[in-house]
């Protein structure tokens, strides 16, 4: 039987017991929301320099990489979502998912001096994750966030974030689903594209 070089071998045990590209576990719920954390700060910090367009391109990558953004375009749009065709479905994520981006980045476009603490984190009932954390500010009342997380194909990502006690996938799923009842679905859509527009406007 002819020897099979060292290299070789180990790629082959990479390959048959443990895969290499998934030998890292991934991050955990707490980390997931550190890291998201981070890179608004980093915007804050090189607010100027980056501009919006450099700041909003950071947040599509770090909102891509740590929400369930299909996800919560479903449920944000309650018993709605069931009666939209795959390519409704499909132009109402992307719409809400601009309005996402361009409200982190125009809130957080300049540091001054606020500090993200990821804190405890804890088993809900349905298996999902609650990761407490507090921001505070250069000057005034720290503010606390409870992030919801649930597991997607190994990885952990973001379904809601509760901002002192106030929901925000509930507060815009009321929201939408009364602009639904009342203008319809390209109604709804004028409405989320303007608001994102003025966000826009004020990065």
């Amino acid at each position: 039987m002819p020897k099979i070089p060292v290299v070789l071998r180990s790629l082959l045990a990479c390959v048959l017991l443990v895969p290499c590209a998934q030998a890292a576990a991934a991050p955990a719920p707490g980390a997931v929301v550190t890291g998201f954390h981070e890179v608004l700060i980093g915007n804050m910090k090189q607010g100027a320099s980056l501009g919006c367009a450099g700041r909003n391109g950071k947040i599509a990558t770090a909102v891509d990489g740590s929400f369930d953004l299909p996800y919560l375009a479903s449920k944000v749009l309650r018993r709605q979502w069931k009666t939209l065709t795959p390519e409704q479905q499909t132009r109402f994520t992307t719409t809400f998912r601009d309005l996402v981006l361009a409200t982190y980045t125009s809130q957080f476009a300049k540091f001054g001096g606020e500090k993200f603490e990821t804190l405890a984190t804890k088993e809900l009932a349905d298996g999902s994750r609650q990761v407490n954390a507090k921001l505070t500010p250069g000057s005034g009342k720290p503010i606390n966030f409870d992030y919801v997380l649930h597991e997607v194909n190994g990885e952990w990502r973001i379904v809601n974030v509760v901002a002192d006690g106030v929901s925000d996938l509930a507060i815009r799923g009321s929201q939408y689903d009364k602009a639904f009842k009342a203008v319809g679905f390209d109604g709804l859509l004028q409405q989320i594209e303007s608001q994102t527009a003025a966000n826009r406007k004020g990065c």
